[in-house]
Order: C-alpha cells, then sequence, then structure tokens
C-alpha cells in the first residue's frame, strides 16, 4: 500500500458567488444570453406584426348629483303636489349603463350578433363599416348561429355555405333558410380577389356576456360627479359606435323615465281638473239659481243699498215728526199768545201757510203801530183785529191740515221703513247661503286654477327635460393600440430572452441528479480530485494522441499528480473503476498508459472487464489474454499496442459463464503479481464498482483506485458508494478522476 495522502488540492466548497454552480453554467454558456435574447426579440416583433391589435376607446360623462346638492324645477313640482321625487346619484347611474337592458338594446340596435370577416393569406381580419356584403333578417328570428361563408357567382349571384348545407340566392332578394329569411345587400365596398369573405352569427347572450366583460365604467373619485366609460375592441369604429349608442340609449331612458313622471302627472291631473271642472259647474249653477230666486245680483251692495234706503226714510221721518212737533208748537203759540208773532223761522216749507203767517205778522205789526196812535176801541183797531183772527183762523186750519198731512207721511214712511227692515233682518241668511256657495265656489276655482296651472308647468317641464348626464368627452378612440403595447412587447421579448436561459439552467440544477462540478463531489465524498478530463468527441477517442493538445496536458497532469502520490514506489498497480457503465474507464486507462509511456515507462493495461471487454476490440488487439491465463494456464498473452511509444496490453480473453468466480482464483494474484515485478505501472480496468464485486476483489491486489466520474452522466447518490467503499476500505487509496468535463481550461492551453 500507498503512504497517507498527500494534500495535493484543497477543494473546498465554493465560497463566493463566482463559485455558484448557477454562475459557472451562466458563464460556461453565455452564448445562450445573446442568442436567447435576439431570437426573443424577433418573436417579439413577429408577435407584433401578426397579432390582431386591440384599441382603447374611451368617453366621459358628467352626472346629476342629487345627495350633493342638485336642484331641479321637476323635483320641487313633484314635492309640491305631494309625489315622491326621482332622486339620482353617480353610483345608480353607473349600475344603469352596466345594465343588462340597456347593452342588449345596444346590441340590437347595432346588430353586433353578426360579424363580418375577410380571409386573407396569413390571417382572417374583422370588418365593420368597409364590409362590401350587409345581412338582413326580415322576420323575427336571425339565422342559426355559426358561420356562414360567401361566394360571389357572377354580378348579382352569390353561394352561400351554411352549417346546414349550401344555398344559392341573388343579392337583395330573400333567400330561404332552415331558421328563417335572411337578405345579403352589396355595398358601395367592392371585395377582394384574394380575400373570401364570411359572417358569423352569435347567440345574443354570448355577445351580452363578452361586451359586458370588456366594458369598463367606473368613477374616477368619491368626490367627483363624472363617469369614465371604456371599452377595448379590435376595430375603432366599432368602439366608437358601441359607446356613442350606449350613451345615446342612456340618455333616450334617462329622459323617458322623465317623462314617464310628468306624462303620469299630467293624467292625473287632467283627471281630476274634469272632475273639479264639473263640481265648480255645479257650484255656479246653484249660485245662479240662488240669485234668480232671491233675485239678487251683488248680495253686498243690495244690503248697502237697502240700509241705506233705510237710513233715508229714517232721516224723513225724523224730518215729518219734527215739522209736525213744531206745526204743533205753532197751534199752542196761536192759543196761548194770540197777539204775538209767528216765528219766521219754524214757518212750515208751505206756500199757502207761509203768505198766511207773513199776513198775520204784518197784521200783528200794523195793530202794534196802530196802538200807538189809537185805543183798543177804535175801528181800524177792530178792524185790524177782526182780519188778524180771520189770518189766524186761516192758519188754524193750515195748521191742521199740515197736520194731517204730516202724520200720514210719518205712517207711510213707517211702513215703508218696515218693508226695509224685514228685507235687512232677511240679509244675514241671504248672506250666510251665499257665502257657502261662494266659498265651495272659491274652493272649486282655486283648485281648478291650480291644476290648470301646474299642468301647464308640467308640460313646460317635459318639454324642457334632460337627461341625468351630460356628455364631457364624446367617444375617441386612443391613437395607439393598448395591446400589444410595442414597447412593453419588446421590454417583455429582452427580459424574457435574458430569463429563459438563467430559469432552464436554474430548473435543470434544481432537477438535476447528476454530478456537474467538482463541488458535487466534494460535498458528497471525503476524497481527492487527482485529476480532470475534458469532453471528447466520439471519433476522437482511441485515436493516435497529439502530444500538443489540450487531452494530453490533462493526462501528463494526471500522471504526474500520480507520480506525486506514489513517490518513490515502484512497480505501481492502479485500479480503475466507476459506479456504472459508459463513464469512461477505457478511454482513461488507455490515455493513462499512453501517458506513461510517453514518459518512457514500461506501462502494461490489463482488461479486466471479464463480463463485457472492450478494449481489445477498440485497440484492433487479439482478444485473447487474462481468460485464458486463469482457466487453462497459458502465458499471458501480453500484446505491443502503438509504434510510437507504446505500452503493452493483456486483453480479458473469451466470454466465461462463472466470471465472478474466475475472480476469486489465486491465479489472479498470482498473475498480478507476475506482471507487477516486469513493469512500472500496472493498469486494472475493471467493471463498474457499483454493478459488480469484481473491482472489490481486484482492490486487493491494487496499490492505488482511481474512481473515474463522469460529468453530467454519473448520479449524485452513487458517490454513496464510493464514499462506502472508502470509509470500508474496499478499494486502496481512492482518489477521483472527473471525466467529460467541458471546455475545462482551454483558455489555460491557448499558449500552446
Amino acid at each position: 500500500m500507498l503512504a497517507p495522502k498527500p494534500p495535493i488540492a484543497n477543494f473546498t466548497s465554493f465560497q463566493d458567488w463566482a463559485d455558484n454552480p448557477l454562475w459557472k453554467a451562466i458563464r460556461f454558456r453565455w452564448y445562450w444570453f445573446f442568442i436567447s435574447p435576439c431570437l426573443s426579440m424577433l418573436l417579439g416583433l413577429a408577435f407584433l406584426r401578426y397579432k390582431t391589435p386591440y384599441y382603447d376607446v374611451t368617453a366621459s360623462l358628467l352626472v346629476r348629483d342629487d345627495s350633493r346638492g342638485s336642484d331641479f324645477r321637476e323635483t320641487a313640482l313633484l314635492k309640491e303636489l305631494g309625489l315622491p321625487d326621482a332622486t339620482s346619484s353617480v353610483e345608480n347611474e353607473i349600475e344603469i349603463l352596466k345594465s343588462r337592458t340597456l347593452l342588449s338594446q345596444v346590441i340590437e340596435d347595432l346588430s353586433l350578433t353578426t360579424q363580418y370577416f375577410a380571409s386573407g393569406h396569413l390571417k382572417t381580419a374583422e370588418l365593420y363599416e368597409k364590409t362590401p356584403y350587409k345581412v338582413r333578417f326580415p322576420g323575427r328570428r336571425p339565422a342559426k348561429p355559426g358561420i356562414y361563408r360567401i361566394g360571389r357567382v357572377g354580378g348579382t349571384s352569390f353561394t352561400l355555405q351554411t352549417p346546414d348545407g349550401e344555398y344559392k340566392g341573388i343579392f337583395g332578394q330573400k333567400l330561404s333558410l332552415p331558421n328563417g329569411f335572411t337578405v345579403i345587400d352589396t355595398t358601395h365596398f367592392k371585395p377582394a380577389s384574394e380575400n373570401q369573405y364570411c359572417f358569423e352569427i352569435s347567440r345574443s347572450e354570448t355577445v351580452l356576456a363578452h361586451y359586458a366583460r370588456v366594458l369598463n365604467i367606473q368613477a374616477p373619485n368619491k368626490t367627483a360627479c363624472l363617469v369614465n366609460l371604456s371599452i377595448r375592441e379590435i376595430l375603432p369604429r366599432k368602439g366608437e359606435a358601441i359607446l356613442k349608442q350606449l350613451i345615446a340609449r342612456y340618455q333616450a331612458a334617462s329622459i323617458k323615465e322623465k317623462n314617464k313622471i310628468a306624462d303620469n302627472t299630467i293624467d292625473f291631473i287632467n283627471a281630476n281638473l274634469t272632475r273639479v271642472s264639473s263640481e265648480l259647474t255645479g257650484v255656479e249653477r246653484d249660485i245662479e239659481h240662488f240669485r234668480k230666486r232671491h233675485q239678487v245680483i251683488d248680495l253686498a251692495e243690495d244690503s248697502r243699498q237697502a240700509l241705506q234706503k233705510l237710513a233715508i226714510n229714517a232721516a224723513k221721518e225724523k224730518e215729518l215728526t219734527i215739522h209736525l212737533k213744531i206745526i204743533q208748537l205753532l197751534e199752542t203759540h196761536l192759543h196761548e199768545k194770540p197777539a204775538t208773532a209767528i216765528p219766521s223761522a219754524l214757518y212750515p216749507q208751505d206756500d199757502i201757510f207761509a203768505d198766511l203767517a207773513g199776513k198775520y205778522n204784518e197784521a200783528q205789526l200794523s195793530r202794534v203801530k196802530a196802538l200807538t196812535s189809537l185805543t183798543s176801541d177804535h175801528p181800524e183797531v177792530k178792524t185790524l183785529d177782526n182780519a188778524m183772527a180771520a189770518l189766524r183762523s186761516g192758519l188754524l186750519d193750515a195748521i191742521q191740515h199740515q197736520k194731517r198731512e204730516l202724520a200720514l207721511s210719518i205712517a207711510a214712511t213707517r211702513e215703508y221703513g218696515a218693508g226695509f227692515n224685514a228685507e235687512i233682518a232677511q240679509l244675514p241668511g241671504h248672506q250666510r247661503a251665499f257665502l257657502s256657495q261662494s266659498r265651495e265656489q272659491g274652493i272649486q276655482q282655486e283648485l281648478y286654477l291650480f291644476l290648470l296651472k301646474k299642468r301647464m308647468e308640467t308640460a313646460i317641464s317635459r318639454s324642457a327635460n334632460i337627461a341625468n348626464a351630460r356628455v364631457i368627452d364624446p367617444p375617441k378612440v386612443s391613437p395607439e393600440p393598448a395591446y400589444p403595447n410595442y414597447q412593453l412587447t419588446m421590454l417583455v421579448a429582452f427580459l424574457g430572452g435574458i430569463l429563459a436561459p438563467v430559469g432552464m439552467l436554474y430548473v435543470r440544477q434544481i432537477f438535476n441528479n447528476k454530478i456537474s462540478s467538482k463541488a458535487d463531489i466534494l460535498q458528497q465524498c471525503d476524497t481527492t480530485i487527482i485529476g480532470e478530463i475534458g469532453q471528447q468527441s466520439r471519433s476522437a477517442l482511441f485515436t493516435k494522441a497529439d502530444n500538443r493538445s489540450l487531452l494530453t496536458e490533462q493526462f501528463r497532469s494526471l500522471r504526474t499528480n500520480i507520480q506525486f502520490v506514489t513517490g518513490a514506489h515502484q512497480s505501481t498497480v492502479i485500479l480503475l473503476t466507476s459506479a456504472m457503465a459508459n463513464e469512461g474507464k477505457s478511454f482513461v486507462a488507455t490515455y493513462l498508459a499512453r501517458s506513461f509511456a510517453l514518459a518512457t515507462r514500461k506501462v502494461l493495461l490489463i482488461d479486466f472487464d471479464l463480463r463485457k471487454p472492450t478494449l481489445a476490440k477498440l485497440l484492433d488487439l487479439r482478444p485473447e489474454g487474462v481468460t485464458e491465463c486463469i482457466t487453462l494456464g497459458n502465458e499471458p498473452l501480453v500484446q505491443r499496442c502503438g509504434t510510437e511509444h507504446p505500452f503493452d496490453f493483456l486483453a480479458a480473453g473469451a466470454l466465461h459463464p462463472g466470471s465472478g468466480e474466475l475472480m476469486l482464483s489465486p491465479k489472479v494474484a498470482a498473475l498480478i503479481s507476475t506482471l507487477k515485478k516486469e513493469y512500472d505501472y500496472v493498469l486494472l480496468d475493471s467493471p463498474p464498482v457499483g454493478l459488480v464485486a469484481d473491482a472489490r476483489l481486484l482492490g486487493q491486489h491494487a496499490d492505488m483506485t482511481l474512481f473515474i466520474v463522469r460529468q453530467h452522466f454519473t448520479f449524485i447518490h452513487q458517490l454513496a458508494n464510493m464514499q462506502k467503499a472508502c470509509e470500508q476500505r474496499q478499494l486502496p487509496d481512492l482518489y477521483v478522476v472527473l471525466n467529460g468535463t467541458r471546455d475545462l481550461h482551454r483558455y489555460q492551453y491557448n499558449y500552446y
């Protein structure tokens, strides 16, 4: 056995990011990060070129919100009438705009259940305004949902391929289909000869669900009364038409709802106006009969005149009574004081009486003058006395006559006044009855005028009704497509091109269960990696070696490390094994033997893979060898391999059914011991240690073991078997050779 392992290399696990396996994989495949973004961006350009773009169509409305201080005349009118007012809010109007009823009306108005397409060489495009054909359905039922292809035959005829078969028709005339009639008209747009045209009929529920999903209606914030509408559509004109029709339908529905309230109000007013008019007519008729029956034109004026006449009559009666009192006083005066004159101020307004009174007073004056010079017995005085007596008698008669006239006048006046009193006594009853009828007339008249006024106000309000929303920004399409976004697509393509290789390498590392680096070996087992061999193409294996190649230098390094381990030890037996087949044992053994031969060492390579020998065939040598020596006792048939710096080779020999038992033969030890004395290095190419026990049996005769591990081929869990064999000393002085490394330190040998 050899001395304890010297520290020929201190392979520790990576300490920084530069030693990370993922970073190493990225550095090794750096060209992926140039090719992948280029390909990804090319795919992004192709996607932008052939992907159908979508455009955003937007509009905004200013919505009436009564909760924020709005005041409308129709609301005040309804409150005056005692009716509930129709309030409005932004949230309610948004829900109305989103309603299925409103959207269904838009779909029906624009015939959105029918879509027109033109199929070109690369893709199929939808048409809206520029379609050369238009489809109408005269009946109530549309055609069966499906795709209908139109083929023009001549100038006026066409063929229609339907899900039920093919039909022929004439443009502008009815065509009978299983589900009803249809009419196909031509437009002023001419069909392209290289395109095929068709129209697709969808179910209303499907179209409604689609537009309910793509239609977005929301308020920008909670304080404003604005509502933003947007829709994403392939055809900009179609999106604008949908939003315009939606706004028009919404405004028409809002006005219709308001008109409905006004119409109901007008109907209510008209119905009550008829009843009030009939009742008012009845009251006026009753007043007319009352006036005719009681001969009343104006009760207040009649009362006033009656009271005036009564006052005049009372004044006249008072005047007559005063006159009567004056006459009586004159009569008394004439009786009591016949010699005195009558007061002229008390004369009654009567010409005869006035003349008599004047004559009587003159006679009294004449007697007084006569008595101044004559005696009372004088004839002239006697004459005057007789004249005065006659005049006094005449006055008394006149007074009596006046008294009778005044008494009659007073009686007549009192009787006339009694009639006025009776009439005035009836006035309160008439006034009360008239006031009651006038009050009823006033109530009905006021109600009639109020209803007439409100009907006119409602009619004016109805004619001035506006919708609950006003258009701030009409529907307008965005100048650039909303999807796909050019900048975003190219950015995603670029980032995807960079992240895709990283993701692939990372996923590959996560799911990798094979050895990918030296770190994997050092983490799984306590051993030393004595050499690394780069990956070679299969055609380069077992060909003539190039003394200046990287492969030759790698084996020189391996040879140097082996010599450093063995030191001055002579006749070293090296066992080469692996965990599984096809890891490169035979390749490493052959090139290692050739490398020792280049150093003028006597080298013998023995193929101890008795179960599946391959080296003799690969080296183009005779297959007789170990099996014949053990079973027949023949001398070992050592063959010379190569012409320049050759090495010796002992083949495995013919296949033997008891290969495992042959390895237990003492002749194996004798054969190795004999050959060991003749050579500096004896290389034993054994079967995989993880499959059969032959390598463990040969390990008893070896000085050191080279365990071949192939990068990206050997499973990580198979290193556990190697660690177990090393701990149990089943294999002597085990060292690892990492085979199949890719572009290993190629830059270090460029100076050659």
